[in-house]
């Protein structure tokens, strides 16, 4: 199948690459099934993930593990249950980024990361109620820790 996405003109996909979010994103209620769409073929620590119900709603995020060895995300029980998450090894987490017009102006929202099954491709974007992780972690963090 062939999509046109905000950042990457026409692409094609296949079913099996669909992520799908049965509540939506936060503030994204309608928008279900997106794409991880990688930046850079090399690396997959920046992705896009492209929504395919409109072409114009897409987002910039992060693996945080490339940037936060010791992220630490637990997912709820009852999140893996929806999520069907049988084995840790199978989730995947990233953040949502907010892209600026410099790279010391932009954010990763660590509150709120993505959990996707990558054997199922159900994905949920949660909030860690009990952790000090900000929503708007800066990137100049980021790259003050690989200096």
């Amino acid at each position: 199948m062939e999509i046109e996405t905000k950042y990457f003109s026409n692409i094609q996909y296949t079913d099996d690459e669909v992520i799908f979010f049965k509540d939506g994103l936060f503030g994204f209620d309608n928008y279900k099934k997106y794409l991880l769409i990688r930046f850079d073929n090399e690396n997959s620590s920046l992705l896009c993930l492209q929504s395919l119900d409109e072409k114009n709603i897409a987002f910039v995020v992060i693996n945080p593990y490339y940037f936060i060895k010791d992220y630490n995300v637990d997912v709820p029980d009852d999140d893996c249950r929806q999520l069907e998450i049988s084995n840790a090894s199978n989730v995947l987490v990233y953040n949502i980024c907010v892209v600026n017009d410099t790279v010391l102006k932009c954010t990763a929202n660590l509150k709120c990361p993505i959990i996707v099954n990558q054997d199922t491709r159900l994905a949920k974007q949660i909030i860690l109620e009990d952790s000090s992780y900000p929503f708007k972690y800066p990137f100049s963090k980021f790259i003050n820790k690989e200096a």
